[in-house]
């Protein structure tokens, strides 16, 4: 149960990316070192601070322009954002494929909360869409029975 909180709360939300709860204990570790690479990127990209990076690793919402702009710029670097400012649930399909080690339950509970989320009205504006996508997968977790009191 834990793996899939990952995919959502940590992984479509880009909040700290898809693949952070690969099984493996090499491939977790190389998976956090992509996630924080492309987290330094994107907070140079975004002119965050690290009171928005704190707010993310900790599932909190963004207070900030740059804050929601980080999770956005996350979300299009591991492509479940497009360039519209889109969700695109098939790549987010693939990144619960990879990490629900074959779980058919995980992953129909993966499916049920990516098309949930999929298709929601969001702003225009990228940064605020990224936010209320987290939003939509933070609740649609929670509404799985998934809590967020979990260590990555």
């Amino acid at each position: 149960m834990a793996k899939l909180v990952h995919i959502f709360i940590v992984a479509v939300i880009c909040i700290l990316g898809a693949i952070v709860a690969v099984s493996a204990d090499l491939d977790r570790n190389q998976a956090v070192a992509v996630l924080k690479a492309k987290a330094d990127e994107c907070k140079k990209e975004v002119n965050a601070k690290d009171s928005d990076v704190e707010e993310l690793a900790t599932r909190k919402p963004a207070s900030t322009k740059e804050g929601k702009c980080l999770r956005a710029c996350l979300m299009k670097k591991f492509e479940v954002m497009d360039e519209n400012g889109k969700f695109v649930a098939d790549v987010a399909e693939k990144h619960a494929a990879k990490i629900t080690d074959g779980s058919a339950e995980r992953m129909k509970m993966a499916r049920e909360i990516i098309d949930a989320c999929a298709n929601i009205e969001v702003s225009s504006d990228h940064c605020e869409a990224a936010e209320t996508y987290g939003k939509c997968f933070k609740d649609q977790a929670a509404a799985h029975g998934i809590n967020e009191n979990y260590e990555f």
